[in-house]
This record gives structure tokens, C-alpha cells and sequence, in this order.
């Protein structure tokens, strides 16, 4: 039997080093288990294991009895550990070596990766060294019937697409959130809760939009920190065209229009012209 990096081997144990057992496949192959990865067993000659190989700190060919969260070809979730700039983020696989999952997997903007505790479903990688992949939207089978319109679930972010967000949910439903239902950016791997708007044989449709009176307080927060930057004074009111909000709010039209009503109505605002003014507190 070759050697199958990334997953399980069925191996004997040849003899006791030092510090190591010799182990080796069905065709003589030899790979060394070091002590602190035998799983607190005591080995013998002749006894047969099932080892995980992987490469070691030193990029060598290494054995492990302890017995990893995903193998390859075995996807599944993984929890991030640390995230490196400029090379990627590290997933806790179950043994003693963390898998790299690179910056060429992950959105070039680094403030979209993911960070320590996130989670991403992945598969391992198997090449001049073990690296996780994610699994891309298209590869996950499709769950539905288990969620009704109006449900709120938790899950996170598996993908960054150019329509919106794939979340997948803690019972692996896949739910597609479009950007006309967001309110900011979310990051590869981020854990939040997505509420089910819409249901199609192919799959879930949902939103991360908290109701509508929450939003709008917040979206009225937004336009106020702009105004306190802008110094009181901005060039955009209810005229501005939706580009632009877009651009410096991140509020659809309708959100800012809305937004902006209810400022004026609380009476913090006042319009000149197309601009919008911050009402000081003695007029």
C-alpha cells in the first residue's frame, strides 16, 4: 500500500527508538512516529496501527496516532488559531501541526480574513506540503426543508462572492445573502446569525438586516458621524444620487432617505440647499 499523505494508514510497527517507532506500510515503505505523537500507547514489533501523515515544522514525513478533524478528501470545519499577514491563517486540525490556509485562498484585502476562532469548511490539500482549501459553494450538497421563513440561524461566512455571502449554517443549510441585504462587510469564517428569508428547491435565500426600526437608528448614526467629521456641514441629502451614497454611507438610497427623515424629525438636522447641517443644540 503507497503512502497516502493527509490520511489515515493502516501500519506496522517495525521497532522502538529512543525517541521513535519505525513504522511501515503494506510495500515497505518507512515513516517515523515520534513518541509524543503515539497517543500515550505503547507500541509493539509487529502490531498494527492506523496513522495520519502529514509533514512535520522541518517539512518531513511524519505519523500521528492522534486523530485529525478532517483528512483529505473528508472536509469539515476548522477553527482558526492564528492568523499571519502577508501569508495566511492557521486552522486547529487536531494535532500537534496547525494547516496553513493561504493568502491565495483568502481575499486579497486582509481585513476580510478570518480571525482567531472563526471557523472555515475545508478540505486538505495535498502537495510539496498539507495546506487546507475551502470548499467552495458548489461543492457543498445542498440541505434544505429543515428551515422556514422567518427563522434566525447561526452559521458563517464560507464564502465572499461577487452577489453577496454563502453562510453556512451550524446544520450545514447553505444561505445565500444577497448585498442588498447587508449592512456592512463581513469577513471569511465570521460567526453570526442569518435570519431565512426565502426558500428555493436549490436552496436558501437570507438577510443580515436587523429589523427595520434597529436599522434605522443605526443608519442615522452612521449619517451623523459623517456629519461630526464632515464638520457639521455635508454636501448629500435626500437629492444625492445612489452611487454616491453607496460609496461614502454604504446605505442603499432608500435606507439613507429614510435615515435622514428621521433625523429631521428628531429635529438634528435642518437642509440648505443640497446640503445637509448638524442643528446645534440652542437652536
Amino acid at each position: 500500500m503507497k503512502l497516502k499523505i493527509g490520511q489515515l494508514n493502516e501500519l506496522q510497527v517495525v521497532r522502538k527508538t529512543d525517541i521513535a517507532y519505525l513504522l511501515k506500510s503494506s510495500d515497505g515503505e518507512e515513516v517515523f512516529l515520534h513518541q509524543n505523537e503515539s497517543d500515550h500507547r505503547k507500541l509493539e514489533p509487529g502490531q498494527f496501527v492506523d496513522a495520519f501523515l502529514y509533514f512535520d515544522a522541518k517539512g518531513r514525513l511524519a505519523a500521528t496516532l492522534h486523530e485529525p478533524y478532517v483528512t483529505a478528501g473528508n472536509p469539515g470545519v476548522l477553527k482558526v488559531v492564528a492568523v499571519k499577514p502577508g501569508l495566511g491563517v492557521f486552522l486547529d486540525l487536531g494535532i500537534s501541526k496547525d494547516v496553513l490556509l493561504s493568502k491565495d485562498d483568502l481575499p486579497v484585502d486582509e481585513s476580510l480574513w478570518p480571525q482567531v476562532d472563526d471557523q472555515v469548511y475545508v478540505d486538505l490539500r495535498v502537495k510539496a506540503r498539507l495546506t487546507a482549501r475551502p470548499i467552495p459553494y458548489n461543492e457543498i450538497r445542498l440541505i434544505t426543508g429543515n428551515l422556514n421563513v422567518g427563522d434566525e440561524v447561526s452559521g458563517f461566512v464560507q464564502v465572499i462572492g461577487n452577489i453577496g455571502y454563502f453562510i453556512l449554517t451550524d446544520e450545514f443549510n447553505l444561505v445565500l445573502v444577497k448585498k442588498s441585504n447587508v449592512r456592512k462587510a463581513y469577513r471569511l469564517g465570521e460567526i453570526l446569525k442569518v435570519k431565512i428569508t426565502y426558500e428555493t428547491p436549490s436552496g436558501y435565500e437570507g438577510s443580515l438586516i436587523d429589523f427595520k426600526e434597529v436599522v434605522r437608528v443605526d443608519d442615522s448614526k452612521l449619517i451623523m458621524d459623517v456629519l461630526e467629521k464632515e464638520g457639521g456641514r455635508m454636501p448629500y441629502d435626500a437629492t444625492t444620487d445612489s452611487e454616491t451614497i453607496q460609496k461614502v454611507f454604504g446605505l442603499s438610497r432608500k435606507s439613507f432617505k429614510r435615515a435622514l427623515g428621521l433625523l429631521y424629525k428628531e429635529r438634528k438636522v435642518k437642509f440648505e440647499g443640497n446640503e445637509t447641517i448638524l442643528v446645534k443644540s440652542n437652536e
